[in-house]
């Protein structure tokens, strides 16, 4: 997987935590399992289609919600919503640049509670309407708004110009990795990251089933929907043997990534 550049929005961020439910997904026959292919009584050869389910890869991603939380308008550094392309630009202060330099014509005390007044800025207009939101391995801070981001972004920019502090106030959730859960899958599976493009996969489909070897495969969050997670069951000798060929062949290491996935 490569990691790429990321903008100001908070649909960039890879929501690993999302990672054992996701919302969508073509790997799950069955809903809320690890579906894959093995031993089956009464299929062609005995090897058919078979599920698993795994408490822990359900339970992989944690959230932590704190109510009332405290900041500083200066600690916010991206959105959920926008008008702007928020994954082209690099910053807050980029985007009022680039967008809406009337916003910021006059950097000035005056012109700060202007651009807050807007009714838009629900986190300052509402009472529990948008909230913040941070991923331990992204580390930022995102305002999930349904509005108001230029006057906000705005705001920011003029309040770090003329040293005003411009407290908010509101729900703040921060997601992560069990990492009780994921030791229980790599206690279990070897899990790598491989193409989920359809000849590749059926080649790969192919050579398991010639060997009898069980294996199960997932989804990848996005932006990987070019690429899928295998689970190999450390229990079975042959998934075992063909573990050792992808290891040897450098095929990434899905656990250990997520195993050293920074918290920021």
């Amino acid at each position: 997987m490569i990691e790429h550049e990321k903008g100001i929005s908070s649909c960039e961020v890879v929501k690993w935590n999302e990672f054992g439910d996701l919302p969508y997904e073509r790997s799950r026959p069955s809903r809320r399992r690890l579906n894959g292919w093995g031993y089956s009584l009464g299929s062609n050869r005995n090897y058919g289609g078979i599920d698993l389910q795994r408490d822990d890869l359900l339970n992989l991603g944690t959230t932590q919600e704190i109510q009332n939380w405290n900041c500083d308008i200066q600690d916010v550094d991206g959105f959920s919503a926008s008008k702007s392309e928020l994954h082209k630009l690099k910053s807050m202060d980029a985007m009022v640049e680039c967008n809406s330099k009337s916003m910021i014509s006059e950097i000035t005390m005056e012109k700060l509670q202007q651009n807050l007044a807007w009714d838009e800025i629900r986190i300052i207009s509402r009472v529990d309407h948008d909230y913040f939101q941070t991923w331990s391995w992204d580390g930022r801070v995102f305002l999930m708004n349904s509005g108001g981001s230029h006057h906000f972004a705005a705001a920011k920019y003029i309040a770090a110009r003329i040293g005003e502090k411009v407290p908010l106030k509101g729900r703040y959730r921060i997601h992560g990795i069990n990492q009780v859960a994921l030791k229980s899958l790599r206690r279990d599976f070897d899990i790598y990251v491989m193409s989920s493009q359809h000849k590749h996969l059926n080649g790969f489909h192919t050579a398991m089933r010639n060997v009898q070897a069980t294996y199960y495969w997932k989804d990848l969050p996005r932006p990987y929907t070019n690429q899928c997670a295998l689970f190999l069951p450390k229990d079975d000798k042959k998934s075992v043997k063909v573990s050792q060929v992808l290891k040897k062949a450098g095929f990434q290491d899905l656990g250990l990534y997520l195993k050293n996935l920074p918290v920021k």
